[in-house]
This record gives C-alpha cells, structure tokens and sequence, in this order.
C-alpha cells in the first residue's frame, strides 16, 4: 500500500538524473566550488540509487547498464572530488591562518595556498575536458537505465522497508574494526563513505517518515565528521610533504586532526548505541 510516507526509488532515481544533467550544465559554464560540489553529491546520489535498487528482487536486469553508467560517473565523480578537495583543503588553511599570524606561519600559509590554487586550476581544467567527452555518454546510459526501469517506476517502499535496507547495506559493506590498529585511516574513511552511501539511501523517504529520516541524520552526522576529520588528516600529509613535519602550520594542522579525530570516534559510538 503505497502512503504519503512511501519511498518511490525509481521516482528519486530521475530526479537525481536530472539533478546531474543541471549541475553538468552548471560545471561547464562556470566550474566554482558550489557547482563542483553540487556535481560530486549528485553522482554519489546516483550511485546511492544503484546500490539501493541491487537489494531489490523485483527490479528488471539493469546490472549491465548500471556497471557501466557507475563507471562513467565514478570517472566525473573522480576529477569533480579533486577539485572540490582542494576547494576544501583551501578554505581550511585560510580558516586556521589569522590576521596576526607569526611571519613564519603566514609565509608557510602563502606557500600552501599558492600551490593549491596552481592545482585547482589544473584540475577544474581537467574535470571541464571530461565533462565535454563524457556528458553525452552519460546521459545516453541514464536514459536507457531510466528505460529499463519504466516497468517498476511506481515501485513503494514503506518506511520500515527503507530503514531496513539502508541499515543492512551499511552493516553488509562495512569490515570489521581492525584489531591492530582501531583508529586505522583506511578503516576511517571506509566507514565514512559507507556511511554517506546509506545515507542516501534512507533520504529516499519524504520528510514525512521519520523513522528513515531519523536514520539518514545519523548517518549524516557520522559522514560530516569523519569528513572533516579526514580533510585535515590530507591536508596535514600536504603539508608535511611540502613544508616538513617542523613547520608551524604542519603542527596546526596535526592538532586539528586529532580534535576532529575524537569527534568522529563519538558519532561513531552514537550511530552504533
């Protein structure tokens, strides 16, 4: 029975498609960070869907379609993520580098900043080349994938269906902790983008069903920490790399890795209570 509560997966699929044919056009025109960054979600949405209707036994046979429509989106997912990583690793320098920083950590800053604006140009030029190769293959497949789909597009899932699917996907793709090491990188950042792809699946319910909502905060909060924890975790290996492990604004970074570090280990523990 479908309600006012009720997920439409193939209904969010199109409109993801058309999310990502905007945010191409946007890119194109103009490849500033908001229109990056609104590119890469929209791909990792699009994935989100795949994962999502691969747990469903009354979906028609797609998977060719969709292996190759995700292998075009992870290569536009791929050079828009660069290029949104700098635009992040940017904001961050110029957020910890004050008007009254020491001489020694405003030069170390300038060095910084200087390299990565060289970087971002280079790759937003890069992720322009690949937009104009792959746009039109890329909306090809979606459309054939959406074609496929036509079968099913009225597809329901109640509440408790969706929770449960993005529950057991997170559970199903997520490896153990690591007995060596608990706080491994790897191991982080897995759990991160595992929870980010759940995420999307469980706000495929409308705002009206909170059950699955609640669920997708939860795993956003999990997301947006281990995120922020592991853009100063790559910003401090760039600057070790290019200014040394001595360097004041190394040490800078160091520190605000380790605070960012315990506030994803909490919404870890939140998310498992």
């Amino acid at each position: 029975m479908t309600t006012s509560a009720s997920a439409h997966p193939i209904r969010t699929l199109r409109e993801h498609v058309t999310a990502l044919e905007a945010a191409i056009t946007l890119c194109l025109a103009d490849p500033r960070p908001r229109s990056v960054h609104r590119l890469r979600t929209t791909t990792r949405r699009i994935e989100g869907q795949f994962a999502m209707l691969a747990l469903l036994p009354q979906i028609p046979e797609h998977d060719k379609l969709a292996r190759k429509a995700q292998r075009t989106l992870k290569q536009l997912r791929r050079a828009a993520g660069r290029v949104r990583d700098l635009d992040v690793q940017l904001d961050l320098i110029r957020s910890i580098t004050p008007d009254k920083a020491s001489p020694s950590l405003e030069r170390d800053s300038a060095e910084l900043i200087s390299a990565l604006e060289d970087q971002r140009d280079a790759a937003a030029d890069k992720l322009l080349r690949k937009l104009r190769r792959r746009q039109a293959d890329v909306a090809n497949l979606l459309e054939s994938l959406l074609e496929t789909l036509e079968p099913v597009q009225r597809l329901a899932l109640s509440p408790s269906q969706l929770t449960t699917l993005a529950r057991d996907w997170f559970a199903n793709n997520t490896p153990p902790e690591p007995d060596s090491n608990p706080d491994d990188p790897d191991h982080l950042h897995a759990l991160r983008k595992n929870a980010k792809l759940a995420r999307y699946i469980a706000e495929n319910a409308p705002k009206s069903a909170k059950t699955p909502r609640r669920l997708a905060a939860a795993f956003e909060s999990v997301q947006e920490a281990g995120g922020h924890w592991h853009d100063w975790l790559v910003l401090a290996d760039i600057a070790s790399n290019r200014l040394g492990g001595s360097s004041p604004l190394t040490k800078a970074f160091l520190h605000r890795c380790h605070l960012a570090l315990t506030v994803y280990r909490r919404h870890l523990r939140e998310a498992a209570a």
